[in-house]
């Protein structure tokens, strides 16, 4: 790295600098433009503060969610737009490497709806239920695109967990189940 002053630095437009001497605490690191600090000071100093003022941090870090959540969300698309291959073969692989945990997950969820399945359901229910999911496959062949059955009031919501009954089931489009995720 090129050793700059930090007058230099400032000059220029840039935000850190780098002297190559040590700064008080013995660190050889790029330094702020702005204030001359060590970087590796700062980054320890704002570890310990967030350690210190987590109630800040959460609102702080919520403040700027919701200021910033269509601008992060689009970020997100666009980036899951240019990078969709690569990000399925990521997914594939890690899916691979990790069945243990898709087992898992998928036996607590085959048991969280048996037991959300009340004994009390008729052969009629039964048919419904099937009915609801051979929907979402049709629209799924149709329309190209993945459709869900979903559950009105989740299975396993934080808050409240519904049943496995025709009442509580609707179709979905895919996209807008898995955001849903397990809210009410």
């Amino acid at each position: 790295m090129i050793s700059l002053t930090r007058k230099a630095a400032l000059n220029i437009g840039e935000t850190q600098y780098f002297t190559g001497k040590p700064c008080v605490k013995n660190h050889i690191a790029n330094r702020r433009a702005k204030t001359g600090e060590c970087m590796e000071c700062r980054a320890k100093f704002l570890v310990d503060w967030r350690a210190k003022n987590p109630k800040k941090v959460k609102q702080h870090n919520d403040t700027q969610y919701a200021n910033h959540a269509k601008k992060l969300s689009a970020r997100s698309r666009n980036h899951y737009a240019k990078n969709a291959e690569e990000l399925r073969l990521k997914k594939q692989e890690y899916q691979r490497n990790n069945l243990h945990i898709y087992a898992k997950n998928g036996a607590k969820r085959k048991a969280a709806k048996i037991q959300r399945t009340p004994s009390w359901l008729t052969e009629i229910d039964f048919e419904r239920i099937g009915n609801e999911y051979k929907l979402a496959a049709l629209l799924t062949k149709v329309t190209g695109s993945s459709w869900h059955v979903d559950h009105i009031v989740p299975l396993q919501g934080k808050i409240v967990s519904g049943l496995h009954v025709p009442s509580n089931l609707r179709v979905l489009p895919a996209k807008e189940n898995i955001s849903k995720s397990n809210s009410f």
